[in-house]
């Protein structure tokens, strides 16, 4: 989940709202030719950190009984052998961009865990057989992934509103081309990506959230259920070139 605190109480988004979000990004690229195995490239996009039941996972909450943010849970060896399995069985392009994701988050973490290293070890061995059983080029591969990886960053810049104040720049990632992007939001809260990579002038994009006025949960079952009676609100950015 991704949990920000706000004046009346947290705002949750559901880690699969927000790569559906990082789904809708990539879909308004402006490709010079049509991409290889491009639906399934946008599965994985939306899909990419799928494997686990986020209303019911132990780690939602902190000590203190408050809703934990994402990126203070620990590596866990089962869930993502979890999101390599579901990946796997849509399709070999899927489990490659999503292993490529993953050595990505967490490559910078070897050593640090004896279960991350043989993890991790297996997916290196896994996409090397799956770039030979696809006849691709590994360049190819890296194209498509830095897509899922800018998306995924600018969706989290959304979720995370870390849009910055007076038309303050901020940077996304790096696109399939090599190109770095900006974000900023103009005076009318209008947000512009430069230089600009979509194929459309203007476009408006949109996730799903819930706000929960309780601060504090004495157990992960009476947090569940608060979730599950939470409102859904939506919040919707708009793009232009």
């Amino acid at each position: 989940m991704l949990v920000s605190s706000i004046e009346n109480g947290w705002k949750i988004i559901y880690q699969r709202a927000h790569g559906l979000l990082a789904a809708q990004i990539a879909s308004h690229w402006k490709f010079s030719e049509p991409p290889l195995y491009w639906t399934e490239t946008l599965v994985a996009i939306a899909e990419h950190d799928d494997g686990l039941a986020e209303s019911f996972t132990s780690e939602n909450l902190t000590e203190a009984g408050a809703p934990k943010h994402f990126q203070l849970m620990e590596f866990s060896v089962e869930q993502y052998q979890n999101v390599m399995e579901i990946s796997a069985s849509k399709s070999r392009w899927n489990a490659l961009l999503t292993s490529m994701h993953l050595e990505f988050l967490y490559a910078s973490k070897r050593h640090t865990n004896p279960q991350l290293d043989q993890f991790l070890r297996q997916q290196e061995t896994l996409r090397k057989q799956l770039v030979k059983e696809l006849n691709i080029a590994k360049q190819t591969a890296n194209k498509s992934y830095r897509l899922l990886e800018w998306s995924d960053a600018l969706s989290l810049l959304l979720c995370m509103s870390q849009i910055q104040p007076e038309q303050r720049r901020i940077e996304i990632s790096t696109g399939p081309d090599g190109t770095h992007h900006q974000l900023w939001q103009d005076t009318k809260g209008m947000l512009h990506v430069d230089p600009w990579p979509f194929a459309d002038h203007s476009f408006t994009i949109e996730v799903e959230y819930r706000i929960l006025t309780q601060l504090s949960f004495p157990s992960l079952s009476a947090f569940t259920t608060a979730l599950q009676k939470a409102k859904v609100e939506v919040d919707t950015w708009t793009f232009s070139r």
